[in-house]
């Protein structure tokens, strides 16, 4: 079937938005539509359209830039609002859409993509790797008592305006430490904060708490009564702080909510520390949460723009099955924290594909775990081992605002 691949215009927005919520059973409503106007950039979002002229596949592009490891910042490309409708699977329309927003990136400058993934087998064979994972907490209110003390007394629940201003500096602080992290844009913010935006269904009214000049905790509180007790819980949907005591104080005050028996925080990174501030460990509940997909779109800036742990030089064969052209072999000398890297023709002491590489890019994930499953091949014993030392981090990477 001839379809026509393009951007969109401004005025196409609605129909773009409307075929993406229609493949997954949602409507549009005026503060859909609102919110994507203010998010989305028309000349970043593409479409698939027949014959009759109606959409039929849609994929956008956010403009990012992502912390890094040593705490620089690349361009990223946040892929966002992917489908295809039912009648179109299968053709390889979402193949042509995204081969054309991850052209469209490199020649943007962007030497990363990323995306959350409802259906990850989809995006491993267009090179992205679960670079980022996150875990969700459940801390039970009777066993939530914390090994260290910060100032609670001195969280305070603040207006949206007070929350606009101090929040996004407080979180760029962390972007200095916390590689993987996105900046958020300003439209972002102002959605989060939004304080017309409706609740989740049996949640309760948005909560901001900052402990001034050191972090904050933006919550929900999900009343419920158990046996004419109350079992609410509180479902924490962002907690930042920039020193220990400061995450202790804000932890104690998202885990003493009154009426409340539990707290759930979900994509938070798997080093969090307040796993190591409880006083009983094992009665938190840690699960799975999603991760963070990753692709190296320009694997030498990618490569050279973060910092590394090790000196070394290591010849890395990648194999990319999505663009087979951009395949190459590369030199990663690394000397001082800083690298240099190059296309090379030398003998290679580790291949691995694009999917691999963007998976240990940011040192949450071992090479050696995806030696041991068949997803490397040393070619010299020990590599994954010595790029492993290269790509080491002293905090795991962590991102938790979907896009």
């Amino acid at each position: 079937m001839e379809l026509e691949l393009r951007a969109i215009t401004e005025e196409e927005l609605a129909p773009f938005l409307r075929t993406f919520h229609a493949v997954f059973g949602g409507v549009v409503d005026d503060r859909d539509l609102a919110r994507a106007r203010r998010r989305l950039e028309p000349e970043r979002c593409f479409v698939a359209i027949d014959r009759s002229g109606e959409v039929v596949a849609t994929a956008g592009a956010h403009s990012f830039t992502m912390a890094l490891p040593g705490g620089g910042e690349v361009g990223a490309a946040g892929i966002t609002l992917v489908a295809v409708r039912a009648d179109h699977r299968r053709r390889g329309v979402l193949t042509a859409l995204l081969r054309r927003l991850l052209d469209q990136a490199r020649e943007r400058g962007e030497a990363v993509a990323a995306l959350w993934a409802s259906e990850t087998p989809i995006y491993g064979r267009f090179g992205f790797g679960p670079a980022i994972p996150t875990v969700e907490l459940t801390l039970d209110r009777a066993h939530a008592d914390l090994a260290v003390h910060g100032p609670v007394e001195e969280v305070e629940l603040v207006d949206t305006a007070a929350a606009r201003t101090a929040f996004p500096v407080l979180r760029d602080e962390v972007l200095g430490v916390r590689a993987g992290l996105l900046r958020r844009p300003e439209a972002f913010w102002d959605d989060l904060l939004d304080p017309e935006a409706a609740p989740p269904p049996g949640a309760g009214p948005l909560q901001l708490a900052l402990l001034p000049g050191r972090g904050y905790a933006i919550y929900r509180l999900e009343p419920e009564w158990t046996a004419g007790a109350p079992t609410a819980t509180v479902r924490v949907q962002e907690l930042h702080a920039s020193d220990t005591p400061a995450a202790a104080a804000l932890w104690r005050f998202v885990t003493d909510v009154d009426l409340a028996s539990t707290t759930v925080a979900g994509r938070r990174p798997v080093d969090d520390p307040v796993l190591a501030m409880l006083v009983d460990q094992g009665r938190a509940r840690v699960a799975v949460d999603w991760a963070l997909q990753v692709r190296l779109l320009e694997p030498v800036p990618a490569l050279t723009a973060r910092r590394y742990a090790a000196e070394d030089t290591l010849h890395l064969d990648v194999v990319d099955a999505c663009v087979p052209e951009r395949s190459a072999r590369f030199e990663l000398a690394v000397a001082g924290g800083k690298a240099s890297c190059v296309r090379t023709e030398r003998a290679a002491d580790l291949q691995l594909d694009v999917r691999a590489l963007s998976t240990v890019y940011l040192g949450g994930v071992r090479t050696t775990q995806l030696l041991a499953g068949g997803q490397a091949v040393e070619r010299v014993p020990g590599a994954a081992s010595r790029l492993d030392r290269l790509l080491a981090t002293p905090l795991a990477p962590w991102h938790e605002f979907m896009f």
